[in-house]
């Protein structure tokens, strides 16, 4: 499955809900059921930088496939972060370099969300992406 077609099937899940108030609140019980990232992986290297609230992503590359763990102390931006990371995952570092996000518009929750998040999640999307640029240079070792 493509990014696109993760992004797509994402979105048709989060069109169920009506109201934009209760696509987020899905987001976030989604991610509820999931665990937080181990303490060993919150560091300040996994750390995204430009983030006003703590989060942090832990990429790694098995068999030329992409994963993006995402975390964050508030539930609120952690939902949006991995609804962010979501469709990257499982992508080839070429895949997500070409892949261009737009779960927020196609989900309707962009003017949802303020200014300060947005400007957050464009910092994860950048790391995502730089982590995929890495691995294609092999300037840096993918983990």
């Amino acid at each position: 499955m493509t990014p696109a077609d993760r992004q797509t099937r994402l979105a048709q899940e989060l069109l169920r809900f009506e109201d934009p108030q209760e696509r987020l609140s899905f987001v976030q019980d989604r991610v509820r059921r999931k665990p937080p990232l181990p303490d060993a992986l919150r560091t300040e290297e996994n750390r995204v930088k430009g983030c006003l609230t703590k989060v942090w992503l832990a990429p790694s590359l098995s068999s030329d496939r992409c994963t993006f763990e995402v975390d964050s102390e508030s539930p609120m931006v952690r939902s949006l972060a991995a609804l962010i990371a979501e469709p990257f995952s499982g992508a080839t570092p070429r895949e997500v370099l070409e892949f261009e996000c737009r779960i927020l518009e196609e989900s309707g929750l962009l003017k949802r969300i303020t200014p300060t998040r947005l400007h957050g999640l464009a910092q994860l999307e950048g790391a995502i992406r730089s982590f995929a640029r890495s691995c294609l240079s092999h300037s840096q070792p993918c983990i």
